[in-house]
């Protein structure tokens, strides 16, 4: 007889074998569920439908990139500069130079001064400084369209391609009105010429493309320690921004009086010294602008989101044509001088649209044709005149020497007048009507409130209301809100001591601005080698 206690035992025993199958079974199914059932986290990183669409424009992006990289160039521009002797306050090669320009006005680089030398005077040597800007070729053959501020005077130009190849460049053609200049290389292959768009079809909120060489490329660099961080050696990399066009019909000023630069694409796409004379593309890889300058308020004159380009459309086509072929560009001129029509002049001297004549140029067209100051244009050649903008570029599209009916608002009374269209001219537009504040150093001053003169300890000066675009002022170093006190060792204690003073100076001459700085905040000296107007 087999005892009881060995019967439990027995059973005890298959019930734990059958546990143990049943734990076993379920950590098969458990392995099996887990191999097969993603987990929490890798079902997270799944990308939902709507991923593919920015995957699509990732790749539309890429493609452009691509497309248009190829096609646009690094340009050096030296120019000569006369021997002078530098003082700095750090040690040599400490610190980066100034912009040229910064806010309120647009910020376009030409060439900048190099680091400092050093605590210590020392003589300069007569070597040339260099200028850095952007191109895009436009035809295999090696002609590259630019900024006209980017080769203007220039003794040697030398081109970089993307590829690290270096050429010398000769400027065929350049408009200083447009700003745009044509220059050609000898390639030792035919080259990748960038599509050229229609800005005219460009609308605000469409997406921008800015591409060109920021703060310079490899190399010695006008821009100081800053040039040549973003390249890899022996190749010339473009950098690609990206933004929308923020608005359309942007108007600037420029350096030359009464002809601002009209017509500008504005984008957020950033776009810094370097980038001048580099494209401003679309969607479709086409080349819609030239990007020009921007509006800058930061220490080294770089992008807060407010850039500016010349757009091309089928009117500077024709420029960029008569540029490659060496010709120069020819305008129309009517020598007057234009306002808005403002509810003010609307209310006193009529008109539901057009452009108020401030000032008629003596002896031009328009007064030959009988166009008189506060006469009202209301229609050009038969068509509704509607802004300034919109006059100037009608006038500038009318090929010279053609008769065209202006009708005007005179006495309230319409009238009609045939006028023959002359020629733009820098003979022309030097004896044109001066747009008011138009000061010989290329900015408008105001009276210092008493309190920021208390405030800054000084005894008297003016403050700069604006500082003109590309002008001597810009070049200077000077700044909107800058108080300047004495000019060529004169006091300047009021805007009658300012006026008399800057009303006496030359073209061709130095000028030296003592000034109490805002990017300082001390009295600085700001140097004019030779005053330009």
């Amino acid at each position: 007889m087999i005892p009881d206690h060995g019967l439990r035992r027995g059973k005890g025993t298959r019930r734990l074998w059958t546990l143990a199958g049943i734990l076993a079974l379920l950590a098969v199914t458990a392995a099996g569920t887990w191999l097969v059932k993603p987990t929490g986290s890798a079902a997270a990183t799944t990308a939902p439908p709507e991923v593919a669409a920015l995957e699509d424009m990732q790749r539309g992006l890429v493609w452009v990139a691509q497309t248009v990289e190829p096609s646009v160039v690094f340009i050096e521009a030296a120019r000569k500069v006369e021997g002078r002797t530098a003082e700095g306050d750090g040690e040599p090669g400490e610190g980066l130079p100034d912009p040229w320009w910064e806010s309120p006005g647009p910020d376009t680089p030409f060439s900048l001064p190099g680091p400092r030398l050093g605590p210590r005077a020392r003589p300069q040597p007569q070597v040339p400084s260099v200028g850095q800007g952007s191109g895009v070729i436009i035809d295999a053959a090696g002609y590259i369209l630019t900024n006209n501020h980017v080769v203007a005077d220039a003794s040697k130009i030398v081109v970089h391609l993307q590829d690290g190849d270096s050429y010398p460049a000769e400027v065929v053609g350049a408009d200083k009105l447009s700003d745009l200049a044509v220059i050609k290389i000898g390639p030792k292959r035919a080259l990748t010429p960038a599509k050229l768009g229609d800005a005219d079809e460009v609308k605000p909120g469409m997406w921008a493309i800015a591409v060109g060489y920021p703060f310079g490329g490899h190399g010695e660099s006008g821009y100081g320690s800053v040039g040549g961080l973003f390249d890899q050696p022996q190749r010339y990399e473009p950098t690609l921004t990206l933004g929308v066009i923020s608005a359309v019909d942007r108007q600037i000023q420029s350096d030359i009086p009464g002809r601002p630069f009209r017509e500008l694409i504005q984008t957020d796409a950033p776009i810094n010294p370097g980038n001048s004379g580099g494209p401003l593309v679309n969607v479709r890889a086409e080349v819609i602008g030239i990007n020009q300058a921007i509006f800058t308020s930061a220490p080294l004159g770089g992008n807060i989101g407010v850039g500016f380009a010349i757009p091309i459309n089928p009117r500077t086509r024709e420029i960029i044509n008569s540029l490659k072929g060496g010709e120069i560009v020819v305008r129309g001129q009517l020598g007057v001088m234009v306002k808005a029509l403002t509810p003010a002049v609307k209310g006193v001297y009529g008109g539901k649209n057009g452009v108020f004549v401030d000032s008629v140029q003596p002896d031009s067209p328009a007064a030959e044709g009988g166009l008189k100051a506060e006469d009202v244009i209301t229609t050009y050649n038969g068509k509704e005149v509607t802004s300034s903008d919109q006059f100037v570029s009608m006038v500038q599209g009318t090929k010279p020497g053609m008769t065209v009916t202006i009708g005007v608002l005179r006495d309230g009374k319409p009238v009609d007048l045939k006028v023959k269209v002359g020629a733009y001219t820098p003979e022309t537009v030097a004896k044109k009507p001066s747009a008011p504040e138009s000061g010989r150093l290329g900015l408008s001053a105001e009276p210092v409130p008493e309190d920021q003169a208390r405030e800054l300890g000084l005894a008297g000066g003016v403050r700069i209301r604006a500082v003109r675009p590309l002008s001597d002022a810009a070049r200077a170093g000077l700044l909107t809100g800058d108080v300047i006190v004495r000019i060529n060792r004169q006091d300047i204690k009021d805007m009658s001591d300012y006026e008399r003073v800057a009303g006496e100076l030359k073209k061709g001459e130095p000028v030296v601005v003592r000034a109490w700085s805002r990017r300082s905040g001390s009295i600085t000296t700001f140097e004019i080698d030779s005053l330009s107007e």
